[in-house]
C-alpha cells in the first residue's frame, strides 16, 4: 500500500519503531510509493450517513 501523505509516512515509521507493526512494513510501503511529492495531510472526504 503506497503512502498517501507525509503524515502517514511519519506515523508508519513511528509504529514500526515502537514495535506495533512488523519490521519491513514501512520499507515495503516506501517501495510502492511513487516519487511524486506527497501532500502534508489528506483532506477528509464527506462522510456518508446511514439510513
Amino acid at each position: 500500500m503506497p503512502f498517501k501523505s507525509k503524515a502517514q509516512r511519519r506515523k508508519i515509521y513511528q509504529l514500526e519503531k515502537e514495535g506495533k507493526i512488523k519490521e519491513g512494513t514501512a520499507a515495503a510501503w516506501e517501495a510502492e510509493t511513487s516519487k511524486k511529492k506527497l501532500p502534508e495531510h489528506i483532506k477528509k472526504g464527506i462522510v456518508k450517513k446511514k439510513g
